[in-house]
């Protein structure tokens, strides 16, 4: 009869580097997990006492050392096609991760919007001013019929940003939500709408959620 671990025995600790697989646990772990094949191990007859190299079961070249009387520690390199699959993969996060942090940065209300609209217009419209009316820039400037009727445009421009009502365009949203957050950033439109009204709508997104477009890609063994 074969013998009985509990699934603690059992256990291992395992990391992904970007070169190398590393394992560490007891002997029946690591072969319990395919880490390792039954033997050889540091300290079997022939072999070192504190390393030796091998081969796990699908034949791939490892290195083990002893890290204890009970407990070994494993590392294998990723083979060429591994390397790419988990560059691509690395990649895919990253670009999911920026996705929700420029989700993130938009305003959370209507309300909200209008007050970074009229930050960003004071910058702008006071720039645009001193360069048309100032003559900060070596004299030139509007003449005075013009210059007058420009300041009072920009007057009507502050004054439309401050009175007029702003709207949420669902399908412009919907364009410049990158693909890949996009049914999660709706999902979550959805249930704010449903408990506050149509005036809020929660961009925020949880950055270190787990991907949501990963494509597909035939799966590797990367243990």
């Amino acid at each position: 009869m074969a013998a009985r671990h509990s699934s603690r025995s059992l256990s291992i600790t395992s990391e992904k580097h970007p070169h190398h697989h590393y394992a560490r646990g007891t002997r029946e772990a690591l072969i319990h997990h395919d880490i390792t094949r039954e033997g050889p191990f540091p300290g079997d007859p022939g072999e070192k006492k504190t390393v030796c190299c091998t081969t796990d079961p699908h034949g791939r070249a490892i290195l083990i050392r002893r890290s204890s009387k009970t407990t070994f520690s494993v590392w294998r390199d990723w083979s060429e096609e591994e390397k790419t699959f988990l560059e691509a993969q690395r990649a895919r996060e990253n670009r999911i991760k920026r996705a929700h942090a420029f989700v993130a940065s938009w305003a959370v209300s209507v309300d909200a919007y209008r007050e970074e609209a009229l930050g960003n217009a004071d910058a702008i419209l006071l720039g645009l001013e001193s360069m048309m009316v100032d003559g900060y820039r070596g004299g030139y400037r509007l003449n005075d019929d013009a210059a007058s009727r420009f300041v009072g445009l920009i007057d009507e421009m502050k004054h439309l940003l401050e009175t007029e009502r702003f709207v949420m365009d669902q399908k412009l949203r919907d364009k410049y939500t990158p693909a890949c957050v996009l049914k999660a950033a709706k999902a979550a439109e959805g249930s704010a709408l449903a408990q506050y009204g149509d005036n809020v709508v929660p961009f925020p997104l949880d950055p270190y959620r787990p991907p949501l477009c990963l494509d597909s890609a035939a799966s590797l063994s990367l243990q």
